[in-house]
């Protein structure tokens, strides 16, 4: 099974199982193969719960002869944990195992890597998941390998079709340990809709404590996603706001009364909201006599805002806000970077989208030609 993606580790309880008596995962090699031996590294799940560094997470490494073409890999006693066993400096083999199990390693190919886990329930879901997201990963690798960066609109279908396998495996799979991986793939809604749909023993994946860390924040964020979709509803005055211009003059929103307003939340820091600023120049520079632009920085030094600003030619009004005035963010729900809201000429917020969304541009102008 190759890499499918990496969940977000989220600090809340450390596993508490007591050590087990281990087992192995057995490693198979092609009867071809010439490798002699393979590097091993692990980490416990309890570790990856609470670190805050890489050294919180107490990786452990060694080499692992390769003996009649086989490699056994003794499991850790201390508790669960993810392995990845390196095949090339490119490609590495990773699973989940808990000190009591017996695993199998397949690898039918080396170059291209292709492999399978068996043993467990959790693997084995992993496995079968793997097969079901073929044909979105081909598609990933031959856009990575054609070396032209693709945009936004390619990457958001390909992570569509992702979704649709995740919360499919999830609806048909409830109770299997690897529903857990596919909820841990998964964001937003879709996360808290099938964290419900987990029965009694997918609750006892060693993936779980993952799950539970997570839901709190997830909800938090579809609490800001719900708020945002009420405040775009066309009802609300935009949340009023008096930040320094890179002149140090005070700028609030209210005077830009009677015009179409883009409010761009971003950073120096933010790539995507970089990228997203020749298509904000070139909608600036259709409307610029309807619309105008704030942009609003956000974690920025205020030297690292005057730079990007100069660097970049924003033509806009520029503004900085401090770390310290988390109470803005909040009032137009920002949950990520770019955020752009837009504010019609009576004040009131019509849209807000999170990320570089090209439909974005499409809504602004259906917005402008209804005036």
């Amino acid at each position: 099974m190759k890499k499918i993606s990496i969940f977000a580790a989220c600090a809340f309880a450390a596993l508490g199982a007591a050590p087990a008596a281990a087992q192995q995962a057995v490693v198979t090699l092609p009867a071809n193969d010439t490798i002699k031996s393979l590097g091993v590294s692990h980490a416990l799940l309890s570790n990856m719960l609470t670190a805050r560094t890489q050294a919180d997470l107490g990786v452990v490494e060694e080499n692992v002869a390769v003996e009649n073409g086989k490699a056994v890999i003794t499991l850790d006693k201390a508790g669960a944990a993810r392995y990845s066993i390196a095949i090339s400096p490119e490609t590495a083999i990773d699973f989940y195992a808990a000190p009591d199990e017996t695993l199998s390693v397949d690898v039918t190919s080396v170059n291209p890597l292709d492999y399978s886990v068996s043993g467990t329930a959790l693997m084995e879901g992993m496995s079968r998941m793997e097969k079901l997201l073929a044909p979105v990963t081909a598609r990933q690798n031959e856009i990575m390998a054609s070396g032209v960066e693709p945009d936004a609109e390619t990457i958001g279908k390909i992570r569509e079709d992702m979704t649709k396998v995740f919360n499919d495996y999830v609806k048909a799979n409830p109770d299997d340990p690897a529903a857990v991986y596919a909820l841990l793939n998964l964001s937003g809604e879709d996360f808290l809709d099938a964290f419900g749909l987990l029965g009694e023993n997918a609750r006892k994946s060693i993936l779980f404590p993952f799950a539970e860390a997570q839901r709190p924040m997830v909800e938090q964020n579809v609490a800001k996603e719900r708020m945002q979709r009420e405040l775009a509803s066309g009802k609300h005055e935009a949340p009023a706001f008096t930040l320094p211009d890179l002149e140090g003059k005070e700028v609030s929103l209210s005077q830009f009364k009677g015009k179409w307003v883009i409010l761009d939340f971003w950073g120096s820091w933010c790539i995507w909201c970089i990228k997203g600023f020749p298509k904000l120049k070139a909608t600036y520079e259709q409307y610029k006599d309807r619309l105008e632009v704030i942009g609003i920085d956000c974690r920025d030094s205020m030297e690292a805002w005057k730079a990007a600003v100069a660097k970049y030619e924003l033509p806009w009004v520029n503004v900085y806000k401090e770390d310290s005035n988390t109470a803005l963010l909040e009032s137009y729900g920002v949950q990520g970077f770019p955020t752009k809201a837009i504010v019609n000429p009576e004040g009131k917020i019509v849209d807000i989208t999170t990320g570089e969304d090209p439909s974005f541009y499409d809504r602004l102008a259906s917005f402008i030609s209804r005036q």
